[in-house]
């Protein structure tokens, strides 16, 4: 570790000739990772009296805001508390509102400008859609003045505008290059590595740490939905997921940012646990992603994958079994209490990577001849879990209005979705499976106005639909007051089956003992997922990833700058080579302008730029 003249202290591993070995330079975090009593009593009481000091300093007119009018900056403020800022915690509040009114070092004009533009996504207020733009161009005008040191608002201000920017559409690009300047900046300043710097105090460690696994989640997200490498990797950190500061974790939230939501009454805000649980599922993630999803995954043997599966299925197990009570939620459970969206949230992402994990499995033929049953079993954990997606969508359109849904909610739709379309296709109207379907297109239709990437996922939905030859009738209702059902593959005993543990490797004679005990004393006249052909959902993978293979070894070119992953389930970007098994790259296709092209449903990379040309008019 390092100071540089004119920025803050910077981080130089062992090979630099500024790596400085003198133990006065770095300390280990106090009293190592753990935390004490008295620590956290004292940031409770920091954390509350700060909070009195906010209307003071907004009454007496001490508060920065940067020309904007203080009631207007206020309530964009207080949108961004009650909303995005549960979703990361990489704004730490105490800190930025007290320098906000003495210029302090965790306040920045950036920061600011990016938590506007934001906030301003989500106003009810006409005369916010009007400046939204504004924050924008301000954001670009100071941003040139904070690249040439590594600040942690500056990072925030990056990690802010990184989500905001992706969900309009049209600058995912942008929003890729700020994450970047975020996490070069947290290497410069040593964040990856806690307890770097003798000179931090305990508040100056804690929004560190806050600020670096937000930065860790983003990253994750961001290369899922870009199709991207991970930038941040776990193996090259050494962070607790560890924080102190709890004053958010048992205040009263309330549904202010959501003005559909009339009813609720509110619940404590579980802010810090629900981001600590976010945090370790991001690091699954990071296992997912690179094991399944990365460049080299598909020179790996079929036996490693499988066993790799297993491991990091048991992980995502334990994840849930660990959770804490107040966070553990069954929405399949009528009349109970609904824990706040950033939960709901929660819950999403866990389905999401079961299917991320597991649909790989059922569409990659070569793993088939290992173990024929691990595509069948994979498959019913992707059905489980879609089902419990549709029954979360429900959940919160009923409570909060699914319109102004984050994006992660629009994506867990659609990775919903292609599960349920190939049920439908077998089970017909009149199932679950249809039902649930319904609800996607439905969710797809409402968040349309604040997460563009809606309108491409209902897109690729439909035409799968056209392709199995599924037509659907009033789908601009979510039916939230509809009873919730098990639905196709759903049953008790299936859904012990996935929390109860999952044997991958079940050889093909005990399939029947397997199908037994899930059906079991069940209502004989309730779809399974046994009353499906298995082979059959199996192919609709396979012979999808096979024939837009061969509709497009024509036309499509390969770009050297990224690589999409050599085990993307039905990749329209892959391409047989010599030898056996497929090259993967980014393509160039040409889109019909009647968006008739049945458009692989990939989950990773969904929102790459490879599917820009794909007409989103429906």
């Amino acid at each position: 570790m390092a100071t540089v003249p004119g920025s803050q202290s910077s981080y130089y591993g062992r090979t630099s000739a500024l790596f400085d070995e003198e133990p006065s330079d770095r300390t280990a975090p106090r009293g190592g990772v753990q935390t004490s009593e008295f620590t956290r009593r004292q940031f409770m009481g920091e954390a509350a009296h700060q909070r009195q000091l906010e209307t003071l300093n907004y009454m007496t007119g001490k508060l920065d805001f940067d020309g904007v009018d203080p009631e207007l900056g206020m309530h964009l403020l207080s949108l961004h508390w009650n909303r995005q800022h549960h979703s990361h915690l990489i704004t730490y509040r105490p800190a930025f509102m007290r320098d906000m009114a003495c210029q302090g070092p965790y306040f920045s004009k950036l920061l600011l400008n990016a938590i506007y533009f934001g906030s301003s996504k989500f106003s009810p207020r006409e005369e916010v859609k009007g400046i939204h733009q504004q924050f924008r161009q301000r954001v670009r005008e100071l941003l040139g003045g904070a690249l040439d040191r590594s600040e942690i608002t500056t990072i925030q201000a990056m990690l802010v505008m990184t989500n905001s920017l992706f969900a309009l559409g049209d600058e995912r690009s942008a929003a890729w290059v700020y994450a970047g300047i975020a996490f070069r900046m947290l290497i410069d300043l040593g964040a990856h590595i806690d307890g770097q710097y003798s000179k931090s105090t305990e508040e100056d460690l804690e929004i560190r740490r806050r600020v670096f696994w937000g930065a860790f989640v983003v990253d994750k997200i961001q290369s899922l939905y870009q199709g991207r490498p991970v930038s941040l990797q776990e193996a090259d950190i050494k962070v607790p997921i560890l924080f102190q500061d709890q004053y958010e974790e048992l205040e009263r939230w309330t549904p202010f940012a959501y003005p559909e939501t009339q009813s609720y009454p509110g619940s404590p805000a579980y802010s810090v646990s629900t981001f600590t649980e976010l945090c370790t599922l991001s690091v699954i993630m990071n296992a997912i992603l690179n094991n399944v999803y990365g460049v080299k995954s598909a020179k790996r043997a079929p036996e490693k994958l499988a066993e790799d599966l297993e491991r990091m299925h048991a992980d995502l197990e334990n994840w849930q079994t660990a959770l804490p009570e107040h966070l553990a939620f069954d929405p399949s459970i009528s009349g109970g209490p609904v824990p706040p969206p950033h939960v709901l949230s929660l819950h999403a992402m866990f389905n999401v990577l079961l299917i991320l994990l597991h649909r790989p499995f059922v569409s990659e033929g070569h793993l088939h001849s290992m173990s024929p049953s691990i595509p069948a079993n994979s498959f019913v954990v992707c059905a489980l879990a879609a089902t419990r997606i549709v029954q979360l969508l429900r959940t919160y359109d009923k409570t909060f209005s699914i319109r102004h849904a984050p994006y992660l909610i629009a994506y867990a739709t659609y990775v919903s979705a292609t599960i349920h379309v190939r049920i439908a296709a077998q089970l017909g109207p009149g199932s679950e499976a249809y039902t649930s379907l319904r609800t996607c297109l439905s969710v797809f239709s409402k968040n349309q106005e604040t997460n563009w990437a809606a309108r491409r996922a209902q897109t690729v939905i439909i035409n799968l639909m056209k392709k199995f030859q599924i037509e659907l009738q009033d789908v601009e209702t979510l039916t939230p007051s509809a009873p919730v059902c098990t639905g196709p593959g759903l049953t008790n005993q299936e859904y012990r089956f996935l929390h109860g543990g999952l044997n991958l490797a079940t050889s093909t004679r005990e399939e029947a003992t397997l199908r037994s005990a899930f059906i079991g004393p069940s209502n004989p006249h309730q779809d399974t997922i046994f009353d499906l052909d298995m082979d059959a959902i199996i192919q609709s993978f396979i012979n999808g990833q096979q024939a837009n293979t061969a509709a497009n070894d024509a036309s499509a070119q390969e770009l050297q700058r990224f690589h999409s992953p050599g085990f993307l389930p039905n990749s329209n970007m892959s391409q047989h080579v010599e030898g056996g098994g497929f090259k993967q790259g980014w393509g160039i296709l040409d889109f019909p302008a009647d968006g008739s092209l049945t458009v692989d449903d990939m989950l990773f990379g969904f929102n790459g730029a490879e599917l820009d040309g794909l007409n989103y008019g429906m």
